[in-house]
Order: C-alpha cells, then structure tokens, then sequence
C-alpha cells in the first residue's frame, strides 16, 4: 500500500513478479513503519521521508541508463515500465521530479512517435503508465480546502500528462484541486465551475488547433458572475487572451498560482 499510495520506495521485479528491496528501500520502509507506529499519519510520515530524499541521486532527463521512458516504452514490457517510472519518482521530491525529468521524457516520447521509433500502442502504453503514477502522487496528496480550482483541457486538446502533473503538484500545495481532464466541453466547464463555486480555473494548451475552443472556455468563464480568475499553460497559452499566462515548468507553475491564491490576486 506505501509503495501504491505515497511511492515512497519502487522496489525492481523479478521475472515471476516478485518484489526485490535494497538497503535502501528497507530503511525506508523501517522508517515509514516507526512513524506510523509512533502515531504518525500515514500520508505526513511519506511526505517527510520524501522531503529528506534531497540528497538522493537526481534523476536526468532522456537517456539516463535506467529512466529512458522511451526504451522503456518499446519494450510493452509493464514491468520494465513502472520500474523505469518508479525509479525516477522515488529519487526526488514529485516537484522536482515533475520538471526534472517527467516533461522532458514526455517531449522525448512525443518525438519518438512523431519520428517513428515508436508505435502509438508503445506511446500510449507509456503514457498509461506516466498517468497511474501520477494519480499515484495526486491521491497521496492531503486532503484540501478552501476555494475549488479547476484544471483540464478544452475541447480537441487530449496531451494531458503534464497537466495532470501540475494538477498533482498544486493539490500537494494543499490547493482543492478539480481535475477535469481531457477534451472538455465549455459548456461542461462552466457547469462544473457553477457547482464547485470555483475560483480559479488552468486550462491546458498545447496544441494549436485547441486555441480557438480554449479561447472559448475562457470567455465564458470570465463572463460569470463573480467571475472565475482563467489561467492558461502549456507551449500554446499565448493563442488565449484576456488570461493570466503560467510557465512552463509545472512545479514553477503550481508555485505561481499557489501564490496567487494565498495573497488573494487569483
């Protein structure tokens, strides 16, 4: 359940599926154990043995004997996956890790298929494995208060995984994150805005062809009353107007808006 829920060890598999520990893994298991013994919540024990990962090895984007996704991707092999994905998410904090090295193995996997070194089955059964991590990391989250934000893509924009890591990013900032997802209708967007009584909303772009439905989105979020504050990220965020403009490396993004919320501009 530590390993599923809070992915605060990945142990490697054998062929037959059995779970291998280092060192390692079992301190930090030991440790996690003592905590929650000693009366510790479970989700506060997991976030400071992952707050004390810091002198961890970091992981390096593309390439890096054991993290390329995209080697990982060719073989359809889920064992090799999610040790693959397990692995880089274990050695840093999910904010470091987010940026760090989940968005470049993403571009990297996007240009695997764009260039034919991968199949779409490959790409997608990577991206499967990428979005069960990070709900992995969104759930572990505590639970939230305060002012919904909502956060998805628009109609024809389906690229969801660095969204999604945003998503899990500011929900750790104790934000009450709503996670839409993908290819959103705007009239669904301002229902769910209507009934969560949202105060902020991230809209997800980064394909050209999803600006104009993005710009949709946005407008009639903007013409509610009390309006909702529409934020907008992703390579093609520049195609919405009339919206704050996020940056680019999700973490960065998550502490920007996080920021906004608290001192009241957002």
């Amino acid at each position: 359940m530590w390993e599923r829920r809070y992915r605060i060890v990945f142990p490697h598999r054998s062929a037959s599926g059995f779970r291998l520990y280092d060192d390692g893994q079992l301190d930090r298991l030991r440790e996690m154990a003592a905590q929650v013994n000693g009366g510790v919540p479970a989700s506060r024990a997991a976030q400071a043995i992952l707050d004390a990962a810091a002198s961890w090895p970091r992981p390096e984007a593309g390439g890096h004997t054991g993290d390329d996704l995209v080697a990982a991707a060719a073989t359809l092999d889920p064992l090799t996956l999610d040790n693959v994905i397990g692995r880089a998410f274990a050695r840093a904090d999910f904010d470091e890790v987010a940026t760090g090295w989940l968005q470049p193995q993403i571009t990297a996997l996007g240009d695997a298929w764009a260039d034919g070194r991968l199949t779409v089955a490959q790409e997608h059964f990577a991206s499967a494995g990428l979005m069960r991590a990070i709900g992995a990391v969104f759930d572990a989250a505590p639970p939230a208060s305060g002012a919904a934000v909502l956060v998805g893509l628009p109609p024809r924009e389906r690229h969801e995984l660095a969204l999604y890591a945003f998503a899990a990013c500011l929900r750790r900032r104790g934000v009450n994150v709503i996670y839409l997802g993908a290819d959103v209708p705007a009239t669904d967007w301002v229902s769910a805005a209507v009934e969560s009584h949202a105060r902020a909303a991230v809209i997800g772009v980064s394909a050209r062809r999803a600006g104009p439905k993005a710009q949709e989105v946005a407008d009639q979020l903007g013409a509610l009353t009390p309006p909702v504050s529409v934020w907008a990220g992703g390579s093609h965020r520049d195609l919405v107007e009339g919206v704050h403009q996020l940056p680019d490396p999700v973490s960065e993004a998550a502490a920007v808006l996080h920021l906004s919320l608290t001192t009241g501009r957002a």
